[in-house]
């Protein structure tokens, strides 16, 4: 009997199987078939009940003729059985062409039926404990390793050098390296995957491609490695928020941490601060997103793999790491573009970013936090694509664009605040339109002729309604006014139109 190489049961364990003499091949798609149950039925009407991957026996009484089989092998091919298995008697070509055309396996036997799907169901069975048997001896050997990435590239290894991967909410993170023979076939391959915790809402997967006819035990090795695999990632996120918290604590000073009773960690503080990359020239990053709690895993996990030494705090809505960097330019421009690489332009990954400047000192750590998320609040995605990033989507401190400052000012809070400071111009009906020409007019530099053009008014119209607003309390004849209500209004213009105006 030829071993199946999956460890599963394949078509060809049932056919070569001592057990099983007596089977002759009228047509077989592929001895290396995959075969998941096992269907003895009466009539050829009864396999519209069974699954796909079966092997089909059918009983005398509903095998009597050639039309009755042709039905059977219609029926089979429905249901995507692999093989159909029928007592022995004349066969027409017609028949035989037909098992070839819809590509079902077509056997037959002298053998009682009964008997012979009994001594099957024995094999299956056999095959089946074989399978897990092998699985038991990985899941063991998984207690060895040391992390994520060794325990993928064991189910690779395991998997004949399948890839094997595994998802965070969508989004790729260990995987294994790609077979070294190139892209096989994509028919001959399917994915398999098994979810890592029986919630839901949890969204780790592991998958791997294998070929078609290792899918049964592909299926089950993933499913008997997923208890282990989500031991390891939460292992794995256990020592980064332990390693991260004397980062907390500096984030926690600034007043971003909603963090109200911060317990110090057990280990010396001399030990505390050497988990921090503050000895030398260092950087402080920022990640913001809008659903934080969703993406805490993989942001966690894709800053492992890219900076396994850093540490990673969360403070609400988003993270804080502190990076080492070099002395020179390109030093620090190679650290930040793994940072972009890795978050800001990960597809899938709904994340924007900012850095502080290089700071040297363990002191100025809060200075680095402080800068690192203004730089963040400014930084802007829209419009961007994982195949055309915008560069607005990571802001370096020292490098803001001009055209970002107006984000300053929450756009979640603009309204708030011109009710309070200009309450004379929100109480009045005709407010959106004269913030408008406020806005455009500060936007083409005091020019009325270009606000108009760019508004599509009458240059008088703007005029009337500047005098409008500044009658409501807009006074933009003092200097220092100009660019805070430019920022107030520019930001009030991009949080929408009011809902009470």
């Amino acid at each position: 009997m030829n071993r199946s190489s999956a460890g599963a049961v394949e078509l060809r364990d049932l056919i070569d199987t001592r057990d099983l003499a007596g089977l002759s091949v009228l047509h077989l798609v592929s001895g290396r078939s995959p075969v998941r149950d096992l269907a003895l039925v009466a009539d050829f009407e009864d396999i519209s009940s069974v699954g796909p991957d079966t092997v089909v026996l059918l009983a005398p009484g509903g095998a009597r003729g050639g039309w009755m089989i042709s039905a059977a092998l219609r029926y089979a091919w429905e249901r995507r059985a692999c093989a159909l298995i029928v007592p022995e008697q004349p066969f027409t070509a017609s028949v035989i062409e037909l098992a070839k055309r819809l590509e079902v396996s077509l056997l037959t036997t002298r053998r009682d039926m009964t008997r012979l799907a009994i001594d099957a169901a024995i094999r299956i069975g056999a095959a089946r404990a074989e399978a897990m048997v092998r699985v038991r001896a990985v899941v063991d050997r998984l207690a060895t390793v040391s992390g994520p990435a060794q325990a993928v590239d064991m189910l690779s290894d395991e998997l004949s050098g399948a890839q094997v991967w595994i998802e965070s909410s969508g989004a790729r993170t260990f995987a294994s390296p790609m077979p070294r023979e190139g892209d096989p076939d994509p028919r001959a391959m399917s994915v398999v995957r098994a979810r890592l915790a029986p919630r839901a809402e949890e969204q780790d997967l592991v998958l791997a491609r294998v070929p078609t006819h290792a899918v049964v035990f592909g299926e089950q090795l993933l499913a008997g490695a997923a208890p282990s695999l989500r031991a390891l990632l939460l292992e794995q996120r256990l020592n980064a928020t332990r390693t991260s918290l004397p980062a907390i604590s500096i984030t926690a000073l600034t007043g971003f941490a909603p963090i109200a009773t911060f317990m110090e960690p057990s280990e010396p503080q001399d030990e505390q601060r050497a988990r921090l990359p503050l000895d030398g020239a260092f950087l402080a990053v920022c990640l913001l997103a809008e659903a934080p709690d969703r993406l805490g895993a993989l942001v966690h996990q894709l800053w492992h793999l890219a900076f396994p030494e850093a540490p990673l705090a969360r403070f609400e809505g988003g993270w804080i790491g502190f990076l080492p960097v070099g002395d020179t330019t390109e030093q620090r421009a190679e650290t930040l573009a793994r940072v972009r690489s890795g978050f800001v332009r990960a597809a899938g990954v709904p994340i924007t970013g900012g850095c502080s400047r290089v700071h040297r000192s363990a002191g100025s750590a809060k200075h680095a936090v402080r800068e690192a998320w203004l730089a963040a609040r400014l930084a802007d995605a829209a419009g961007a694509t994982p195949e055309a990033p915008s560069s607005d989507a990571f802001v370096e401190f020292d490098h803001a664009p001009l055209h970002l400052l107006e984000r300053v000012v929450p756009a979640d809070l603009a309204d708030q605040l011109v009710e309070a400071l200009f309450p004379q111009l929100v109480a009045d009906p005709s407010a959106p339109r004269l913030i408008e020409a406020v806005l455009g007019y500060l936007s083409a530099n005091g020019s009325i002729s270009t606000a108009a053009a760019r508004l599509g008014l009458h240059r008088n119209t703007v005029q009337t309604r500047l005098q409008r607003a500044a009658a409501l309390g807009v006074d933009l004849t003092e200097q220092a006014n100009v660019l805070p209500v430019h920022l107030l209004f520019a930001a009030m213009h991009r949080a929408g139109p009011r809902a009470d105006v």
